[in-house]
């Protein structure tokens, strides 16, 4: 497994947040969740909006959280073996935190 860098959002990363985001996002349930959504054709946030809300309130809908959590969960997809394939793809599930997101397929 390689080691997450996360450029220019360190400040959020290294946060209580940050790394309550981190450690949702490595967890199994997190992981299926956006692999399901990916296999389905849909971002992979879409799968994991509602449950980070849910876990850890709020601050997640901040912009510049969301887009380090979209940062942290391009690393995942890329360890579980997914490529990007296209950006800003609107949420066919409209959850409280992600409107628009990134879609991965399997390599």
């Amino acid at each position: 497994m390689s080691t997450y860098e996360p450029k220019g959002f360190k400040d959020i990363f290294d946060s209580p947040l940050g790394q309550d985001i981190w450690k949702y996002l490595n967890s199994q349930q997190a992981k299926e969740r956006m692999e399901l959504t990916s296999q389905l054709g849909h971002p992979a946030a879409e799968g994991i909006g509602d449950k980070l809300l849910e876990q850890l309130g709020e601050e997640v809908k901040v912009d510049r959280v969301k887009q380090a959590t979209g940062h942290m969960i391009r690393f995942v997809m890329e360890e579980l073996g997914y490529q990007l394939v296209q950006r800003s793809v609107k949420c066919r599930k409209k959850t409280e935190v992600y409107v628009y997101a990134s879609r991965y397929e399997k390599v």
